[in-house]
């Protein structure tokens, strides 16, 4: 049995403080195994001691020890791995549109599941009513970051991404107040620069929406609301369909509130063909 079965067995058992760390463990058992008791808590968002105690209602010796067996246990996971892909070369991937499609429909599936209705609605209520909306997702998110951008500036919503770079966040950061939104999307793990944000944004009483894909990320501390997106073992680029999925459903929901209004500025922006077919007419040769 893996040391993250057993994690599973005594889950009950476990304070409420350990626990989250049991999850973190479970969910992420290569940062446990390379980062230090104390990089550990601070990421969870508990003190090194609740770690350490969580090693000893595990019957382990200490942190070391809770190291060593997830090693071990990684390092088995890998052989198994690696003798499942020898096994497999050579053949032909015939289905791999499926098996890829299937993985983006269990991931939608599994967020399904996590979203509470009163938050979604929450939400949409604060994507409506914000004034300026800041979108903030570095690194592997910043595809459904780009996505989220593009959907609401479509919609006529002052939106700005915000760049990774220290002038762009600062500069962003100081034109943010209390009729502003931060939607965060962290799928990865969170960046201090991003915590930092979000910190600052709280303070200024910006309203944050957060999608993360962990029940123990730390941004959900400062978050008004958020949602967790996806299974808590895929990579970012693997649950980036299922933020999409649920950006989109967040859009439909604002575009709901006031459905005249947006149907008005659809309309107002003319179609890309209608603009083509305009400029061929300026642009023919008088006859």
């Amino acid at each position: 049995m893996s040391f993250c079965d057993e994690v599973k067995k005594r889950f009950i058992r476990l304070s409420r403080g350990q626990r989250k760390v049991a999850q973190f463990v479970i969910d992420n058992p290569h940062i446990v195994a390379t980062h230090i008791a104390s990089e550990v808590g601070k990421i969870i968002g508990v003190s090194e001691s609740t770690v350490i105690r969580f090693c000893y209602a595990m019957d382990l010796s200490g942190y070391s020890e809770l190291q060593e067996r997830l090693r071990k246990d990684l390092s088995e996971s890998n052989k198994v791995m690696t003798k499942e892909e020898t096994i497999s070369v050579g053949k032909k991937h015939e289905y791999l549109f499926s098996e890829v499609m299937n993985r983006d429909v269990t991931s939608i599936l599994n967020t399904i599941q996590y979203v509470d209705a009163d938050h979604f609605q929450k939400a949409i209520n604060y994507l409506h009513e914000a004034e300026e909306i800041y979108t903030l997702g570095f690194r592997q998110c910043s595809p459904s970051t780009s996505y989220l951008t593009s959907m609401l500036e479509s919609l006529g919503k002052k939106t700005t991404q915000i760049q990774f770079n220290v002038e762009d966040i600062v500069k962003q950061m100081k034109k943010m107040d209390k009729n502003s939104l931060l939607f965060v999307i962290a799928l990865d793990s969170v960046l201090e620069d991003i915590l930092t944000i979000a910190k600052i944004a709280k303070n200024k009483k910006v309203k944050i929406i957060a999608i993360t894909n962990s029940t123990v990320s730390p941004v959900r501390d400062y978050a008004d609301v958020s949602f967790v997106v996806g299974t808590q073992k895929q990579f970012a680029f693997e649950v980036n369909t299922a933020a999409n999925s649920i950006v989109h459903a967040l859009v439909e929901g604002m575009i709901l509130l006031n459905r005249n209004y947006f149907k008005n500025f659809s309309n107002l922006n003319t179609p890309l063909e209608r603009d083509l077919h305009f400029l061929e007419e300026e642009t023919a040769p008088v006859k």
